[in-house]
């Protein structure tokens, strides 16, 4: 796991990427280099899992010199091909870097993607024809910018190591701006400046200099075509590809260990692991104190059933003055509030191990959500109730809801879904989390000028007409898949493990997974209206029952409560002169969503968690007035005397 960069054309100063290198040492500690060429450059900083020698540095290069490589990720399949591929080549390292190279000189960048399994974001310069290529995994776990700005083309893994290259820092995207507040993060292929985007997932960026970027699509998930067999077949099929994904991803030269929540997903995870492995697991969960949070006891009681060595940090509110570190990790708006609790189980794995295995990935491919349920009953709700019936019950439900009528919210859930002519699938559709119908009053100038003729909602809703003449529940995971999986989840383990050198491994996320499951029918994911069904009945035959079937908490924080106590006085930072004269929001609205919280009117928590993030981000990488290492209770502190005077 390592931090990439690099730059086609223009002049290319030498301390531009050394700058660069330096923003991502974190995904990097252990070397760096940089290779220059008469048009181009490349830079590594790396983090040494497979060979830690010195024949696995890169950038890398094949034998001849004209073909190199800075590759973020693993290969899991590289033994596998490096065999195919050893006859013809000379391999230098134990590394599975060197596979990418010999494999693009023996099948071409588009025979070589067809081939690799794993997590990569990866750049292939060759020099004999002056072309670069950048590749991101199928679903998207490794991060990789890139900009044409200037005429110059660029790309990082983070984006404050892109800018690092740029002459000036771009303008902020008023488009991502509204999509930060829709999803709670900024979707691909769109940052949150101007002009510099995110390759997505399963995409190929060739690019000539004086040319544009053409990206292409080598791998989707595809819903349409399923394979009919039986229950027990079906759970064969997955033990297997799932045993198979687990060892592959135990493979390193430093030591391994698991992140533990005590849900399905990682005790699974972890169960296999303890059976193919001899040495004993090492686990690590993260608890806090509201016990309406906390599974602890869950994940201590999986943890004494594989007989792990388990690790257990209990947070407490105190622990959000690291948010500084957050924002300038993330790069860019991250409202997600579980991306504390990550970072957190990330830095106790650090204190142990090299690499962790998770279970992210189980819910996406095996219909675990909410929301996918609700899908599913909507679809069904639709078939029997008529149209206006539909549309009264959801403005009743939401006028409940809005009164603060307890037990109505899962309901809302599907009758927002079922309203209309057709399954309505969109992010947050009931507004419980983000500012779906705020925005006319929250907007400030800047949001109101802008031209707003294109929803953040068409991306979901184009996707749900591209997954196919499928059914409600598999367009929902399809869409899943594309949007929330590699915009949120992926994001937040890959920089909270990253901020600690530390390499998250995700064994459901094997594509061979993603492809069973999309062939199976939904009927057998999401059966008698049990959330991933067969997954459950696969872990029946490792965990007990009231571990499997146990209710899903997800991993999560106790924001609204914090927000209500120790880490209410953060909540001034979006009060101060600087903050209301930004022109985003409306002050006084601003004001009133604080007031209502603290007063338990109603709960703005995680909205307030959104514009708190922002400001922040503004705070560090526009008004260059917070750093990383700042408390961000002494700023609080500091704000309120401010304003006070």
């Amino acid at each position: 796991m390592c931090g990439i960069c690099g730059q086609v054309g223009g002049a290319i100063e030498n301390g531009r990427l050394d700058q660069a290198l330096e923003k991502m040492v974190h995904r990097g500690p252990n070397d760096s280099g940089v290779t220059r060429f008469p048009r181009a450059a490349l830079g590594h900083r790396r983090l040494s899992i497979l060979d830690l020698s010195e024949a696995g540095k890169q950038p890398m290069s094949n034998e001849r010199g004209d073909v190199w490589l800075t590759f973020n990720g693993e290969i899991y399949n590289f033994a596998e091909l490096q065999a195919k591929l050893e006859d013809r080549h000379h391999f230098q390292s134990r590394t599975d870097s060197e596979v990418l190279l010999h494999g693009y000189e023996e099948w071409g960048i588009d025979g070589l993607l067809q081939r690799i399994r794993g997590m990569f974001a990866f750049a292939i310069w060759d020099e004999g024809d002056q072309t670069l290529y950048l590749s991101r995994d199928h679903l998207g776990k490794k991060p990789l910018y890139y900009t044409c700005l200037g005429g110059v083309f660029r790309f990082a893994s983070t984006l404050p190591a892109l800018v690092e290259l740029l002459d000036e820092t771009p303008p902020v995207s008023v488009r991502a701006v509204r999509e930060y507040l829709t999803y709670m993060y900024v979707p691909h292929p769109h940052s949150i400046f101007d002009g510099i985007f995110k390759l997505p997932p399963a995409s190929l960026l060739t690019y000539r200099e004086g040319q544009q970027p053409r990206i292409e699509k080598y791998w989707r998930p595809c819903f349409v075509e399923k394979e009919i067999q039986g229950e027990e077949e079906y759970l064969e099929r997955i033990e297997n590809l799932l045993r198979q994904a687990v060892d592959d991803r135990l493979v390193a030269d430093v030591s391994v260990g698991a992140l533990l929540s005590g849900g399905v997903d990682s005790s699974l995870v972890v169960r296999l692991m303890a059976e193919l492995t001899s040495k004993k697991v090492k686990t690590f969960s993260i608890g806090f104190q509201e016990q309406i949070c906390n599974e602890l006891p869950y994940a201590r009681r999986v943890a004494d059933i594989c007989g792990t060595d388990h690790h257990e940090c209990v947070l407490s509110p105190d622990m959000a003055n690291l948010l500084p570190s957050l924002i300038f990790h993330y790069g860019e708006p991250f409202g997600d509030h579980s991306a504390l609790p990550t970072y957190y189980a990330a830095e106790a794995a650090k204190s142990e191990v090299s690499v962790v295995l998770t279970g992210d990935g189980g819910d996406e491919n095996f219909a675990g959500y909410g929301t996918t349920l609700a899908a599913g009953i909507a679809a069904r709700v639709q078939g029997v109730v008529p149209r206006p019936v539909r549309e009264a019950m959801a403005l009743g439900l939401s006028q409940l809801e809005r009164r603060g009528v307890r037990g109505v919210r899962r309901f809302r859930w599907v009758m927002e879904m079922a309203r209309g002519s057709q399954v309505n699938y969109v992010f947050d559709a009931v507004g419980s989390r983000t500012f779906r119908g705020f925005g006319d009053h929250l907007w400030g100038p800047r949001l109101r000028a802008s031209d707003f003729s294109v929803s953040p909602d068409d991306w979901y809703e184009s996707l749900w007409r591209e997954a196919g003449d499928v059914s409600p529940v598999d367009r929902a995971l399809f869409v899943d898949l594309l949007t929330y999986l590699p915009g949120d989840l992926l994001v937040k383990t890959d920089v909270a493990s990253m901020a600690h050198s530390l390499e998250a491994r995700s064994p459901f996320l094997d594509q061979r997974i993603c492809e069973l499951s999309s062939r199976m029918p939904a009927e057998v994911k999401l059966r008698q209206w049990q959330p991933k069904y067969l997954l459950k009945k696969l872990a029946a035959r490792y965990l007990p029952d009231d571990v499997i079937y146990r209710r899903k908490q997800g991993f999560s924080l106790p924001t609204s409560a914090w927000l209500r106590t120790d880490l209410g006085d953060a909540l001034e930072l979006l009060q101060t002169d600087v903050a209301c004269s930004r022109g985003w929001f409306e002050p006084a609205v601003v004001r009133q969503l604080i007031d209502d919280h603290r007063s338990g009117r109603r709960d703005h928590g995680q909205r307030l968690w959104l514009l708190l993030n922002f400001e922040l981000w503004q705070l560090m990488f526009l008004d260059k007035q917070l750093e990383p290492g700042d408390d961000v209770f002494a700023l609080c502190g500091r704000s309120v005397k401010r304003q006070a005077a």
